[in-house]
């Protein structure tokens, strides 16, 4: 799968338009991890990145308890990269088979979104919209 294709699967990413996609494509950089091995820990600093599964499975955990279960398409970590620069990993995630990812860092996010204020637009929008229904889910309980 190319980049541009696998980020327009992550529901984050998915309304940004074609121009934007290959774009973010040119920052994002192929990561392998194995079976076992830590994408992120719960409780460090976020800063460095975020991913977008290409292939494979990760595990996401917080105080040792299961949340999900994650594959293609998705992505993980972008709530502490576009957040504060003290702001903490809220959760562990484990790569539960053998997993390929797009990974982009802040150094390469920020300058991306600063030269195409549109796509940031995009994203925060997404973000907004996760909120809310978050909101509404706590409302409820």
């Amino acid at each position: 799968m190319d980049k541009v294709t696998a980020l327009k699967q992550s529901p984050l990413l998915a309304a940004l338009d074609e121009r934007q996609l290959q774009g973010l494509a040119s920052v994002a950089k192929e990561r392998h991890f194995d079976a076992g091995d830590k994408l992120i820990s719960a409780g460090t600093k976020g800063g460095l990145a975020m991913f977008v599964l290409l292939s494979g499975r990760v595990e996401i955990s917080k105080n040792g308890v299961f949340i999900s279960d994650l594959g293609p398409g998705a992505h993980v970590g972008e709530m502490a990269v576009l957040g504060p620069d003290d702001m903490l990993r809220s959760a562990d995630v484990i790569a539960s088979e053998p997993t390929t990812t797009l990974q982009v860092t802040r150094w390469d996010l920020y300058p991306y979104l600063k030269a195409n204020p549109e796509a940031a637009l995009v994203i925060i929008n997404e973000l907004a919209g996760r909120l809310a229904l978050a909101d509404e889910k706590l409302a409820s309980q």
